[in-house]
């Protein structure tokens, strides 16, 4: 009975995590696909993008001519 609790301790030891680091990434992944999606969102109903587009457009324009 011993030797079966040592086998399955050392078993225990030396399991593979690299489930874990996938599980990681995709929580990553997901938290910053959530945080684009608020901001762009706010930004879509806030017409910030379409100021900063057109300051940016009037710029160049003014920089050219």
């Amino acid at each position: 009975m011993q030797r079966l609790f040592i086998r399955f301790h050392v078993h225990l030891l030396t399991l593979d995590d690299r489930g874990q680091t996938t599980a990681e990434y995709v929580l990553l992944i997901l938290g910053a696909a959530t945080i684009a999606i608020l901001v762009t969102s706010w930004a879509t109903g806030t017409d910030k993008i379409t100021g900063l587009f057109d300051k940016v457009l009037n710029s160049l324009i003014d920089k050219v001519a």
